[in-house]
Parts: structure tokens; C-alpha cells; sequence
């Protein structure tokens, strides 16, 4: 659980730094041009969804217990 908490803490302070140097619009212009490809072609954004869903279960599933 550590190692999550270390990792989540070393994203937010990525994302504090990448919004002093190129501020919050920059930032938040990635999400919206995103969503806007998603619009446009929903079918294919659908099955890369699903691909990325299916690793991260497959990840889960292998990873050691204990």
C-alpha cells in the first residue's frame, strides 16, 4: 500500500510542477481534446478502453498474494 501512496504522491507533485511551468489551461486543454477525439470516433476509443480494462485486470490477476 506504501508504494501506492509513494506513487500517487510523485504524480500529484508532477502535475503541480507541469501547472506552475505551463499553467492549468495548458493542462486541462489535454482532457478536453481528448474527449473530443472520443466524440468523433467512439468505436475505436471503445476498444482501446476495453484492451486497456482487460490488462489491467490481467495485471491484477497475476499479481502475488501476500
Amino acid at each position: 500500500m506504501a508504494h501506492v501512496l509513494w506513487s500517487v504522491g510523485a504524480i500529484l507533485v508532477a502535475l503541480g510542477l507541469m501547472a506552475h511551468l505551463f499553467g492549468w489551461d495548458a493542462l486541462l486543454w489535454i482532457p478536453q481534446a481528448a474527449l473530443a477525439a472520443i466524440r468523433e470516433d467512439p468505436a475505436t476509443y471503445g476498444v482501446i478502453a476495453l484492451g486497456l480494462v482487460l490488462m489491467l485486470l490481467a495485471r491484477i490477476f497475476t499479481r502475488p498474494r501476500g
